[in-house]
């Protein structure tokens, strides 16, 4: 019969050889298709890890504010040699920070306010950005030269006693250079003690005096601290100009999808292909 035999119904049936032929071919069949499919689930969630790492890189402000804390201390920004990447150091002399820590702690919790992930989130209009940077622009300088007494640093009066010293010893110093020039003796001794007689009456005043420098050369970092966080500001409020944020993040979920739902689709067409 030519491989086959015949039933009471007289249909033609498959040899053993044949049936178990396609019993395997069949479970191949179907075990290629369970492993596309959890290709398909490994790929699918690996885009699901992707979009959420991207999205919380896109919207985590904690890198500026980390960054704008760093600068308002002061801390310098150099090569570290044992790791060899950039790394932030600690200004090595504090006597020279603009700003005192109750100052870093105020300006930060201002600019907390304003660089955050819900204002990246947000609808803006042009005029919206406008009148929100005015009044920021507004209430942060209102704020920083009405209490400027005690975000910015006034030098102790060791600082002024120690500048005071060294100015005592630049004018002893120069009249040493006058002497050497006009030929004459010089007692190093007894020309101090004349520059110190001369300051003593005015002691306090000179000290005073110092310290009043020392505050004002500090307030002349006013503009330039202004200027760069009302930069950093109008910056976060640029991207959220007409949702641009969160239609980028939506723009790229979708390719997402169109992505994974390709990926998805593929082993179910190439299952049909087979059958």
């Amino acid at each position: 019969m030519n491989g086959y035999f015949k039933m009471d119904e007289g249909q033609p049936q498959p040899s053993p050889y044949e049936e178990s032929y396609e019993n395997a071919m069949l479970g191949r069949t179907v075990n290629e298709s369970a492993a596309l499919a959890n290709q398909s689930k490994g790929m699918q969630y690996q885009l699901e890890e992707q979009e959420k790492n991207l999205a919380e890189a896109q919207l985590d402000c904690e890198e500026t504010l980390a960054k704008i804390n760093h600068l308002l201390k002061q801390d310098i920004l150099k090569l570290d040699p044992e790791t060899q990447t950039m790394e932030w150091f600690a200004l090595p002399d504090q006597k020279k920070r603009v700003l005192t820590d109750e100052g870093v702690d105020k300006i930060m919790q201002v600019m907390q306010s304003y660089i955050n992930k819900e204002t990246l989130l947000s609808n803006f209009d042009e005029d919206t950005i406008k009148r929100r940077m005015l009044k920021f622009a507004l209430a942060l300088s209102a704020l920083l030269f009405l209490k400027y007494e005690l975000y910015f640093r006034s030098p102790s009066l060791e600082e002024c006693q120690t500048i005071l010293k060294e100015r005592i010893n630049d004018k002893v110093k120069k009249k040493m250079m006058a002497k050497e020039l006009l030929m004459e003796e010089f007692n190093e001794k007894e020309e101090r003690k004349l520059v110190v007689e001369e300051l003593k009456p005015r002691m306090e005043y000179e000290l005073s005096k110092i310290r009043t420098e020392q505050i004002k050369l500090n307030l002349r970092e006013f503009e330039m601290i202004f200027t760069q966080l009302e930069a950093l500001v109008e910056a976060t409020h640029n991207r959220a100009w007409k949702g641009e944020e969160r239609g980028s993040l939506r723009r790229h979920f979708n390719i997402s999808e169109v992505i994974g739902g390709s990926s998805q689709r593929s082993p179910e067409k190439k299952k049909w292909g087979l059958f």
